[in-house]
């Protein structure tokens, strides 16, 4: 029987931690943000077969993440924690997996111990792992074809095992569009290190896959105009605030980006010298994500680069697994210390003031208040708030609401909204407001000067990023 000592009960901690973490933010049950509300539409007005097909309003996901989704929602019920349940599921089982992958790449617990309560406490994980998006399942897949890597570098598979390998990386592309890169990444590192060529038959499967997907799918995803403006900002990879831009969001709470660079670049050389295959594989997978935004093909910014914080953690903690009785040593690990301890503090002092919140769009209070008119009384909807009105209509027995108009210039939005709001006859009115874009201030602002000359304010409810008016207009 395996004895609880220390390091086994620094593991459980540290386990528990990411655990009640991810649990924690999934059952705060906060209101859908808009792209979770129109992924989920997708899923409403869609079959099966429906779903391999691109998606409406500018939303783009795997097909098995999809399916899945789907699935389980008709299933359990059409709510936010049934439609959250797979990425939470991926987030938990991707802790267990990073464990394992840290596992193949270290021998210092220590070291082990540092990658998972980083991976444990990242903001951003924390925060996908309780959205209905598939950036939590795009990590889960980065890391398992990660460990699977190591692991087939030490073996030798015969054809047929090679050939059914194949449906592996089948369901890796399925579930996540950058297993792509990562499989990439490992035929690159592969075929350079063990100068075997037959580990290409596994990619006969994925392959008449892809060019079905692409054919249906794809080809017109990245043909649309209004997806590559508004990733454009993903493409300008030699443009440096695009990477201090990436460093913000996926260390959130850690400071010194320059630090975190130095440690970046002593993990290449660590691993160069130590482990080529680990080297080339990593190299790859950051190389070839690069690569795939210059050529517009996939975005370098913010969420869709998410799947590559296991990479970053496992290249920045390398040398540590390495360090010798020597001042260059001290110098690695005092480094380290102050970069992942400073955003481990900052971490912890926010979570303790409750200041690490998961919230996008605060709405639902809002409705339960709007449930409670009376008849007489009107609702009318800011055209930020069409989308999730029209969401929690199919789970609450919301009422009939006059919906905004849709500027055709947002530049110009509150034109339209205070012309809306001149048409509206004598009554007391619902005002319901959603931040869903950049006009959200703006034309809240206009609505008070607006309500001042030709309303009476009855009651005003300010949310985070949702605002309620009961106004009465003579």
């Amino acid at each position: 029987m395996k004895k609880f000592n220390t390091k086994n009960i620094i593991l459980i901690l540290v386990f528990a931690v990411a655990v009640y973490l991810r649990l924690d933010a999934y059952l705060i049950n906060n209101s859908f943000f808009t792209d979770e509300i129109l992924l989920a539409q997708n899923i409403f007005e869609r079959n099966y077969s429906g779903l391999f097909l691109p998606l409406n309003y500018f939303q783009s996901a795997p097909y098995l993440f999809l399916v899945i989704s789907k699935f389980i929602s008709s299933t359990l019920g059409i709510n936010e924690l049934c439609f959250r349940w797979f990425p939470l599921i991926s987030s938990l089982v991707s802790v267990f997996l990073f464990y394992l992958l840290l596992k193949e790449y270290f021998k210092n617990f220590a070291v082990k111990i540092l990658g998972l309560f980083t991976f444990a406490i990242s903001y951003q994980l924390l925060f996908y792992s309780q959205a209905f998006k598939q950036y939590s399942s795009d990590v889960l897949a980065a890391i398992f074809i990660l460990l699977l890597s190591s692991k087939l570098f030490k073996t030798e598979l015969s054809s047929l095992k090679t050939f059914a390998l194949g449906f592996v990386w089948l369901i890796c592309i399925m579930l996540s569009f950058p297993a792509y890169i990562m499989i990439a990444a490992f035929f690159i590192a592969y075929i350079i290190t063990k100068r075997n060529l037959k580990i290409l038959l596994s990619l006969i499967i994925p392959a008449l896959f892809s060019v079905f997907y692409y054919i249906f799918n794809l080809s017109k995803v990245g043909a649309s105009a209004y997806l590559s403006d508004y990733w454009q900002k993903g493409f300008e990879i030699f443009s440096p605030g695009i990477y201090k831009l990436n460093f913000d969001f996926l260390f959130q709470y850690y400071s010194f980006p320059i630090l975190f660079l130095i440690l970046l670049i002593i993990g290449f050389c660590y691993l160069y010298k130590y482990n080529r295959f680990y080297f080339r594989n990593l190299t790859s997978s950051i190389g070839l994500t690069l690569l795939a935004a210059l050529l517009k093909i996939y975005p370098f910014e913010r969420r869709l680069c998410l799947f590559l914080l296991p990479v970053l953690i496992l290249i920045t903690i390398y040398p540590l697994d390495n360090l010798k009785d020597n001042i260059k040593s001290k110098l690695i690990l005092f480094a380290a210390l102050i970069f992942f301890g400073f955003g481990y503090f900052n971490f912890a002092k926010e979570f303790v003031r409750g200041n690490v919140s998961y919230l996008r769009q605060d709405v639902k209070p809002l409705l339960g208040i709007v449930l409670q008119k009376k008849e007489s009384e009107k609702i009318y909807l800011y055209y930020g708030s069409l989308t999730a009105y029209s969401y929690y209509s199919k789970l609450y027995p919301l009422p009939a609401a006059i919906g905004g108009t849709y500027p055709k210039d947002e530049t110009a939005s509150e034109k339209y909204l205070l012309s809306d709001l001149s048409r509206l006859p004598e009554g007391v009115y619902y005002l319901l407001f959603v931040k869903g874009t950049w006009t959200f201030d703006k034309d809240i602002e206009a609505a008070k000067k607006w309500f001042n000359l030709n309303a009476e304010i009855a009651d005003e409810y300010a949310l985070k990023s949702a605002y309620l008016f009961k106004i009465k207009i003579k």
